[in-house]
């Protein structure tokens, strides 16, 4: 086992090492990009201490848990690659290491004299093989992440991060045997996930969804409060008749689903059309589709007070409402190109819309999930092409760390999240100095580091330049009491 060794800051004694030309141990700069920014912000959102702590299965003495987790939870930042490659990326990046937890020795030698080659350790393994971080992933059960993810989420919502009452729910496959089903936030600036499952084996099969749909939906209450969900989005695959009536009348939640051709609602509401017992409106709208925006129409015909649904009815009588009713609308293109009446979509709603035309715009935003979260998950962090293994542990944890990242990610992407990556970055850095520069650099050497600006590490060095563009510090007001 090689000793970690600690180093304390002693600039002075640093500085006096140099100039009688000690050699450092390792020197690192401290400028800050992207990546750094974004590792700032996960640690100012809490997503590192929500995966501190987490419950494993370890079984013999190595590398701290905690450090491989964080360093584990910042993969999803590197890049759109597998396990492998992310770690290689990020392993070579010794400040960000630093930043992580890492020792100096640890980054230089490796830690746990575990050297899965015969020649002893390669470079490719320090501070530590990927198959480390791997072998960490494996020994975190279901429950602990679960518990992780609800940490994380719980921080975004206590300092106001999830905004809007509008959610969606919906799930997307990662192969013919895992699902992920995840409950969004759709109504803020960013999608934010504020619930998930993975689903593998008979569970991730198609029409077991609904079965998750309420878990997901309690957990987002016990985080953000009973009254954070004011209008649910989705499927009917999602939200059943019984789903509906607790939504509405045991948590005053009202929902607006995609209603099925096959279902006994949408052929009354055929039926209502043709009588001419509802009228059609029509409503011309503008969508973006890959960046181009065009005009669409549609003719819309609702009704209300529609009772063939009838686990819903029964469901809702449980919670002492025996006259429940629902209201629907179809949906039928009349540009680009007019739809017949009987391929026309539909809605079902808990709500009575005054106007359909407000119910169709109120839907548009579930196919955030889809574009927006399912699609950029996907394509843009790597979630279904790179899953880091084909054991559901860790594919388990690939999914909860990437969405905390994915959280993470849209945060930044706000104005809010600019201010708190600033503030995350101030309490990362090793020290934060305005007569520093962008970018100190940090010498290690003999047990001490200190941080020095460029110009002033080559006037240590003998090789002053011949200006400076570092500010001079004001002198002292003669009103301090302190002299200048």
């Amino acid at each position: 086992m090689t000793e970690v060794r600690w180093y304390r800051q002693d600039k002075a004694e640093v500085a006096r090492r140099l100039a009688a030309g000690e050699h450092p141990d390792l020197a690192a700069t401290s400028a800050l990009g992207p990546l750094d920014e974004l590792i700032a912000l996960h640690e100012e959102l809490g997503a590192f201490a929500a995966i501190t702590g987490v419950d494993t299965d370890r079984e013999r003495a190595g590398i701290d848990d905690t450090l491989l987790l964080r360093t584990a939870a910042t993969l999803p930042f590197v890049g759109n690659l597998g396990l492998r490659g992310q770690a290689t990326v990020l392993l070579r990046e010794p400040v960000l290491l630093l930043r992580l937890g890492w020792a100096p020795v640890q980054i230089r030698e490796g830690d746990n004299g575990r050297y899965r080659h015969p020649d002893g350790r390669q470079a490719e393994s320090l501070p530590c093989h990927p198959d480390t971080l791997r072998d960490a992933l494996a020994r975190i059960g279901e429950a602990a992440w679960l518990r992780a993810q609800q940490r994380g989420v719980q921080a975004l919502f206590q300092r106001g991060l999830i905004r809007g009452k509008v959610y969606a729910i919906d799930g997307t496959g990662l192969d013919a045997a895992q699902r992920v089903v995840a409950l969004v936030c759709v109504s803020g600036q960013r999608p934010l996930v504020v619930a998930w499952r993975y689903l593998e084996g008979s569970a991730s099969e198609k029409g077991k969804e609904a079965a998750v749909s309420r878990a997901l939906i309690e957990q987002a209450l016990a985080a953000g409060g009973d009254t954070c969900i004011g209008l649910l989005l989705a499927d009917a695959l999602y939200a059943d008749g019984p789903l509906l009536a607790w939504l509405k009348y045991a948590k005053g939640i009202d929902a607006l689903v995609r209603l099925p051709a096959d279902r006994l609602l949408y052929g009354d509401l055929q039926g209502l059309v043709r009588a001419g017992l509802v009228p059609w409106t029509e409503h011309t709208y503008r969508r973006t589709i890959q960046g181009h925006k065009e005009r669409r129409t549609v003719a819309l015909a609702a009704g209300g007070d529609l009772t063939s649904w009838d686990s819903f009815r029964e469901a809702a009588t449980t919670y002492g409402a025996p006259t429940a009713t629902l209201w629907a609308c179809l949906i039928r293109d009349v540009t680009p190109q007019l739809q017949p009446v009987e391929d026309a979509s539909a809605l079902v709603s808990t709500r009575v819309w005054d106007d359909p035309s407000h119910a169709f715009q109120a839907f548009r935003p579930r196919w955030v999930i889809e574009d927006d979260t399912f699609r950029e998950l996907k394509e843009g962090w790597g979630l279904e092409r790179y899953p880091w293994s084909e054991r559901g542990t860790i594919v388990r944890a690939r999914v909860t760390l990437t969405l905390l990242a994915f959280n993470t990610a849209q945060v930044y992407r706000t104005t809010a999240g600019g201010h708190l990556a600033d503030k995350g970055i101030r309490r990362l850095r090793l020290l934060h100095r305005p007569e520093l520069g962008v970018a100190p650099a940090v010498i290690y050497l003999q047990e001490m580091y200190g941080v020095f600006a460029l110009e002033e590490l080559l006037t240590i060095l003998g090789m002053p330049p011949k200006e400076s563009l570092l500010p001079h510090p004001r002198p002292k007001s003669a009103h301090s009491g302190v002299p200048p």
